[in-house]
């Protein structure tokens, strides 16, 4: 028998979420289960549960590491950057360097399935997404802010996808994550102007009917 070879605690930790990691990447997030962590990192299974109390454990300390791998490069991107756009095409070269598998990881944050492991760690990525970006959008409407940032998140991820499968290259994908970023100025100005010709368009109707005198009787 082969002896395992003795590792901190910090580090068996980090080893089997590097584990978990290769499967998310080979199997998909079906195919991470405590046994299969422990089999990937060539542990017993019980020395998985030392580490992890149960699955949801163990997505939620995964998702977590690689929410804030993620996260220390989005900041580093954005603090080189000198505006949106220049913070975006960091952003998006920062995530191009990251490991297949972090990446299949951050895209099941932003637009996975729902699960209630993935929830607090979800919430708190977005809010420190929104800490950073929404700040540095010229709009005054947050919810409409919100709502184009998450949208242009979205878009580049998927742009990373399709670097991922090979049906875009990384040079093309760049170019077209500065273009996102480039139009959110000219889209939230519009969609502001179009929000606020509606609703003075609604007031006057609003008010007539309101005045209007009731003939069904």
């Amino acid at each position: 028998m082969v002896k395992r070879p003795y590792l901190r605690t910090d580090d068996r930790r980090q080893q089997l979420l590097e584990a978990t990691s290769r499967l998310l990447a080979r199997d998909g997030l079906l195919g991470i289960t405590m046994v299969a962590v422990a089999v990937e990192a060539g542990v017993s299974r019980r020395l998985v549960y030392d580490h992890f109390a149960d699955l949801t454990s163990l997505f939620e300390a995964f998702f977590e590491d690689r929410a804030n791998r993620s996260l220390v490069a989005i900041d580093r991107a954005i603090l080189a950057g000198e505006g949106p756009a220049s913070g975006v095409a960091g952003s998006y070269a920062e995530l191009l360097a990251m490991p297949i598998e972090d990446q299949q990881a951050i895209r099941l944050l932003v637009a996975g399935p729902g699960l209630p492991a993935l929830e607090s760690v979800r919430a708190r990525f977005r809010e420190h997404i929104e800490q950073r970006w929404l700040p540095r959008l010229p709009v005054a409407d947050t919810e409409m802010a919100r709502a184009l940032l998450w949208t242009l998140v979205s878009g580049v991820l998927g742009l990373a996808e399709l670097v991922e499968r090979g049906d875009l290259s990384e040079t093309a994908a760049l170019e077209l994550a500065k273009s996102l970023a480039m139009s959110m100025p000219a889209a939230l100005a519009a969609a502001s102007a179009e929000l606020a010709t509606a609703s003075s368009s609604a007031s006057p109707a609003a008010s007539s009917a309101a005045h209007r005198p009731n003939t069904s009787t």
